[in-house]
């Protein structure tokens, strides 16, 4: 058996010096062959490949650079180029834990039949938690991509899927089911559900997963990500895809009413209401703005084709 470890990055080259130097010390079988598909996605920061070539004698590393931008495009490049027969998706800014590799070679060879894995994600704050973050942690978890299932492993489904940074797909099955352009993070761009649509597309074909409690790694939160501008994008983010995905039923003067609403009461109630209000009212403000910039994109591109 033989596993790629996948590596989509852009820019952050920190991170991504920090997430190779965690890779350096998995402990993994020795019959266990695998390498590891490094897409740079168009990074402008001049230490990215620096950092890259720095890590090459020191790991079973290959790099690509891909120039369409976005995540997806990034995923599918590593896709072609991958040589395992499982592929181990990760981002450039985690720590894995020294048994994370082996305990989806564990899973892989207790579950042959399966067609997917996930692992836990444990948001890590390079410093400390904000005390309104922590205050609304219901709200803000999936921001920081948190994914904690449970200790035990069980069936995955269409409601309980693992999360971007760690996640694993047969080869053979995953080839059959590459990644949506469409979808996906570019550059500083929120849009999501890259890997959600593929994942459920995989469940519809009959394909099963498995949650592999094992297989864990901290998910690294620089200073300027716990911010509440970061939680105003990641939620605008998810408003453009519910209206490109079909998902808002609201007029839009009824949206932009909703947001007009909401962007006054955050204000407000930030200077006189607690965490829990106020966030709240920032998450909704942040979701209408990012529907209705989602009807924009999906008016510029039908004018786009009909041209």
């Amino acid at each position: 058996m033989k596993i790629t470890v996948a590596i989509c990055s852009w820019n952050r080259a920190r991170l991504l010096d920090q997430t190779l130097e965690s890779l350096s010390h998995l402990q993994v079988p020795h019959q266990l062959e695998w390498e590891i598909v490094l897409v740079d996605n168009n990074s402008t920061e001049p230490a990215v490949p620096f950092v890259i070539s720095d890590w090459r004698p020191k790991l079973p590393l290959r790099s690509f650079i891909e120039k369409e931008q976005g995540h997806s495009a990034a995923r599918n490049r590593a896709l072609r180029e991958a040589t395992g027969d499982y592929i181990v998706w990760t981002d450039n800014d985690v720590l894995l834990e020294t048994d994370w590799l082996s305990a989806y070679w564990r899973a892989f060879q207790m579950h042959p039949e399966a067609a997917f894995f996930g692992g836990e994600i444990d948001p890590l704050f390079e410093e400390s938690r904000p005390d309104w973050i922590a205050a609304t942690w219901d709200i803000c978890a999936p921001v920081y991509a948190t994914r904690k299932l449970g200790d035990q492993e069980f069936q995955l489904d269409s409601k309980r899927l693992p999360y971007g940074a760690n996640f694993a797909v047969r080869s053979d099955i995953q080839r059959k089911f590459p990644y949506d352009t469409r979808w996906g993070r570019k550059q500083t761009g929120m849009v999501g559900e890259d890997e959600v649509a593929v994942l459920r597309q995989i469940i519809d074909s009959g394909e099963s997963g498995y949650w592999v409690p094992d297989a864990r790694l901290k998910h690294v939160i620089p200073p300027d990500r716990a911010s509440e501008q970061y939680v105003a994008s990641y939620y605008h983010g998810q408003g453009v895809t519910n209206t490109l995905k079909g998902k808002v039923e609201r007029s839009r003067f009824r949206i932009w009413l909703d947001s007009i609403r909401s962007t006054w009461s955050y204000r407000f109630h930030r200077r006189f209401s607690q965490p829990q209000v106020w966030v709240s009212r920032l998450v909704h403000a942040s979701l209408c703005r990012g529907e209705l910039a989602g009807f924009k994109l999906a008016s510029s591109a039908e004018k786009t084709q009909s041209d």
